[in-house]
């Protein structure tokens, strides 16, 4: 309905607005204990040259980091069930299935992100179908350095790039890494890590979740 003026009445106009789009991501809180003993496992290899040549991942990754060893997330008691669980919680947000199938077949890869000032991942995806990432420990003055930047800060942080930059949806989402932060995500997702000016590590682990899920109805992952 139109005023004389040729200006809608906005009280007879209805709509709706959808998102119909874009990905999704999961973020938990992983155990202390756990956060514990992967840096318990961790030191150990990162700390040994021989080992951290032996279980060298850097061939198989984009980023431009100091360390990136392959981790047997196995001899962590309860973590690969935990990153079941939270793929669980991740399919039924997502396409409403209530649990994996027992007969679903779960490969896993996981790796330790060891990264100093001035490293950076470049704009990357995954080769899997769920993908995510635990913030394990951080520089001392990390903080300092991000309240510094007070414009847009990114030092250190990770990047999700969901679709082109435009005017009427976010197409990024910028996480600070916090110790114990969890986050899963869809491999094909494109994320970046931000280079940072801090002395100390910075270390992350990332992992990879093959899933085959033989006999559902639907949508497969």
């Amino acid at each position: 309905t139109m005023d004389p003026k040729n200006q809608p009445i906005m009280k007879d106009v209805s709509y709706d607005i959808y998102q119909p789009f874009g990905p999704s991501v999961l973020k938990t809180k992983l155990p202390a204990l756990y956060v514990h003993k992967i840096n318990e496992i961790s030191d150990t290899i990162l700390s040994d040259d021989k080992k951290r040549k032996d279980l060298d991942w850097s061939d198989n990754l984009a980023g431009n980091i100091k360390y990136e060893v392959s981790f047997d997330h196995n001899k962590v008691k309860g973590l690969p069930e935990f990153f079941l669980a939270m793929a669980e919680q991740y399919l039924l947000k997502t396409l409403g299935k209530k649990r994996v199938p027992d007969d679903t077949a779960v490969g896993i890869r996981s790796w330790i992100v060891s990264q100093y000032a001035g490293d950076f991942n470049p704009m990357h995806i995954h080769d899997a179908n769920l993908s995510g990432v635990i913030f394990l420990a951080m520089p001392p003055d990390f903080e300092e350095e991000y309240a510094r930047e007070d414009h847009h800060p990114t030092a250190g942080c990770l990047e999700f790039i969901g679709s082109v930059a435009n005017h009427f949806a976010n197409h990024s989402y910028l996480v600070k890494p916090e110790v114990g932060d969890f986050y899963l995500f869809p491999s094909w997702l494109t994320h970046q890590v931000y280079p940072f000016r801090s002395k100390g590590e910075r270390r992350s682990m990332a992992f990879n979740l093959h899933l085959s899920l033989k006999n559902t109805k639907g949508v497969d992952v």
